[in-house]
């Protein structure tokens, strides 16, 4: 994965992070951001994937994954 690459995961992720900000917001205006709701859990276990997805671009980077741009 080159620098680019690494920066374009991010930005995806930004991406889709801020819609599920917008997501999470909507139901918490509505009263419906709680746990028994489906539809928060699925917005919710979404957010985690994201957060363990940079985590991981990020480890990789830290250890020196990235390859060099051709």
């Amino acid at each position: 994965m080159t620098l680019d690459e690494y920066n374009s995961a991010v930005k995806q992720i930004m991406a889709e992070q801020q819609t599920i900000a917008q997501s999470t917001a909507q139901l918490a205006m509505s009263g419906q951001a709680n746990p028994t709701n489906p539809q928060f859990t699925q917005i919710m276990t979404r957010q985690w994937a994201l957060i363990q997805q940079m985590a991981k671009l990020n480890a990789d980077l830290m250890v020196g994954v990235m390859t060099p741009k051709k």
